[in-house]
């Protein structure tokens, strides 16, 4: 029996992306203060976010539910911020006789986690398959995998990305893909896909770092 592991909904996603209508984005990637301190407590509260821990990593839960994981420049340090992932869906096999149910449930589930991004995001900058003959590269490497790793590992699975569309300043790209475990093309091994939403902070004002 497949197991779903987040509890999160489509609708879910869309409650998600439309928490960050209005966010001060150059105050994301500056960072939040020293974790404790008042000045981190307002820094969160005034998004309603609530922290969940205070080392390495910060991840937060957000009004509708969400867990998101802020990663920083330095790794470890906090900020500046350069991306932020959350994990909408999940589904892992028990056995290795369920992944090819993986695979159906992965393609069934796509397409609504897709519009329920589109609902808050408009039409995607692109979207489409692993192994698409126009799929983008990146403008900044770290924002996806390479070419080389997605036609080897297929790996992301589904994508979709949304370019910043106006001028307000750190305004994000977003990113929405689906992978699949490497474990659910074997005939022995319980596999597994999920979605993840990475939301990256522009290039050119990582270059202002």
């Amino acid at each position: 029996m497949l197991t779903e592991t987040t509890g999160r909904t489509a609708p879910d996603l869309t409650a998600e992306l439309e928490n960050w209508r209005g966010v001060d984005w150059v105050s994301v990637w500056d960072g939040p203060p020293q974790g404790g301190s008042p000045e981190f407590r307002e820094w969160c509260e005034r998004y309603g976010w609530v922290p969940e821990t205070f080392d390495r990593q910060l991840n937060v839960t957000t009004r509708s539910g969400g867990s998101w994981t802020f990663f920083d420049v330095l790794g470890g340090q906090w900020s500046p911020v350069e991306s932020l992932t959350h994990y909408p869906w999940h589904v892992k096999a028990a056995t290795a006789a369920e992944n090819g149910e993986v695979l159906s449930v992965a393609a069934e589930t796509w397409p609504v986690y897709l519009q329920a991004a589109v609902a808050v995001l408009g039409a995607p900058t692109w979207s489409g398959s692993w192994d698409d003959e126009d799929f983008p590269e990146p403008p900044v490497p770290s924002y996806w995998l390479s070419r080389e790793f997605r036609l080897k590992k297929r790996r992301p699975y589904e994508f979709a990305y949304w370019k910043p569309a106006g001028d307000v300043p750190g305004e994000p790209y977003i990113v929405l893909s689906q992978s699949v475990s490497f474990q659910t093309w074997t005939a022995d091994l319980a596999g597994g896909s999920s979605i993840a939403v990475d939301v990256y902070a522009p290039a050119d004002f990582l270059d202002r770092r």
